[in-house]
């Protein structure tokens, strides 16, 4: 007898830093990867960097199908909370078009989706407290994307803002839980704060704190010899960084940091509290919008979220439980080393390739 797997599709995630390629078999009731690749690539030519690294080993990745999945993020990339009320209404897709067109300059022009972000919402004063959320695109950048699955051999059939699919994958771990629960993705360029409720995406808002940021805060407070944080941030051309590159100062910066979560707690205190601050303002807003709703706990995700003392220091300025995704774990994905010990930068990929399913 002739046993069929079932397979997800090619998720494909083009980060800041990295782009990371993920396929599972099974299902639902029993995940496990089948695909598990990471690309180190930067800048407006990863795409092609990717490409380059990966065609001549198309066999090893032991992919199965064509249909592919891509999300991204980035420059390129934008989220916007347009609100609606009565004196805009009527003039509301020429809103959008302009929104879209600040938020985002390509000469290729920008292409631009909006969803609804009532949900529940107060029925006596509905058109006060109606928000559109406005994510815009770069021509160019859904070019590369779709260029670079096409010389992989694949076949595009979903593209997708990051946001929206860790949020999926995030969300598997809930199951049918009713009560709103946040996350903060702490890219190395790009970071944003969103709100799960009901299992659907109630709120979603782009924060000032990132990776870089936060690298550049504990490299000077630790004064790390040999790291180069230029290493870390590449220009918009086609250089490849080494392997190592970032995985070794990451190291160098938690070894560093053994024995002094004091001073870094210091030195995170007014980080951690403006990005808390920023979060504290989305959730008023939020509950003002859903009866004074309150979320039960935040998830980190990123670049971010597992440097030295983030966790502990977001934990305390917010006042409300954090921790570090692992999706991975809390489903009980069969998946490789590399990835269990990476979860955070996993999420964005898994939600991707999880697209479909219940």
């Amino acid at each position: 007898m002739k046993l069929i797997t079932r397979t997800s599709p090619i998720a494909v995630h083009f980060g800041a830093l990295e782009t990371r390629i993920l396929q599972l078999d099974g299902g639902p009731s029993g995940w496990s990867v089948r695909c598990a690749e990471e690309v180190e690539a930067a800048g407006s030519g990863r795409h092609m960097t990717v490409v380059e690294n990966l065609q001549p080993r198309l066999k090893e990745l032991k992919t199965r199908g064509k249909d592919c999945l891509v999300s991204l993020s980035g420059d390129d990339v934008a989220v916007s909370l347009v609100p609606v009320d009565e004196h805009n209404r009527s003039k509301m897709q020429q809103t959008l078009r302009d929104t879209a067109l600040r938020s985002i300059t390509d000469p290729e022009g920008v292409v631009y989706r909006y969803i609804p972000l009532n949900g529940n919402t107060d029925e006596d004063n509905l058109q006060a407290r109606e928000e559109l959320l406005l994510l815009s695109v770069g021509q160019s950048e859904k070019r590369r994307c779709e260029d670079a699955v096409d010389n992989l051999r694949m076949r595009t059939c979903g593209l997708e803002i990051s946001a929206f699919p860790l949020a999926r994958g995030l969300q598997a771990m809930h199951g049918d839980l009713e009560s709103p629960w946040g996350f903060l993705h702490l890219g190395f360029g790009h970071s944003f704060f969103g709100i799960m409720q009901g299992g659907e995406l109630r709120f979603l808002k782009p924060m000032q704190l990132n990776g870089e940021r936060l690298v550049a805060t504990l490299d000077k407070v630790l004064n790390v010899e040999d790291i180069d944080l230029n290493k870390l941030i590449f220009d918009d051309d086609d250089s490849n960084p080494s392997e190592s590159t970032q995985a070794t100062s990451i190291s160098q910066l938690a070894e560093q940091a053994i024995g002094r979560g004091a001073e870094l707690l210091h030195a995170l205190r007014l980080e951690s509290e403006s990005v808390a601050q920023e979060v504290r303002a989305c959730l008023r807003h939020y509950a003002n919008r859903h009866r004074g709703a309150k979320l039960g706990q935040v998830f980190l995700s990123g670049f971010g979220a597992s440097l030295p003392e983030v966790e502990s220091s977001l934990a305390t300025a917010l006042q409300i439980p954090t921790e570090i995704a692992k999706p991975f774990t809390k489903l009980g994905i069969d998946a490789p080393k590399h990835v269990l010990e990476n979860q955070h930068l996993w999420a964005i990929p898994l939600g991707l390739a999880m697209r479909g399913y219940k």
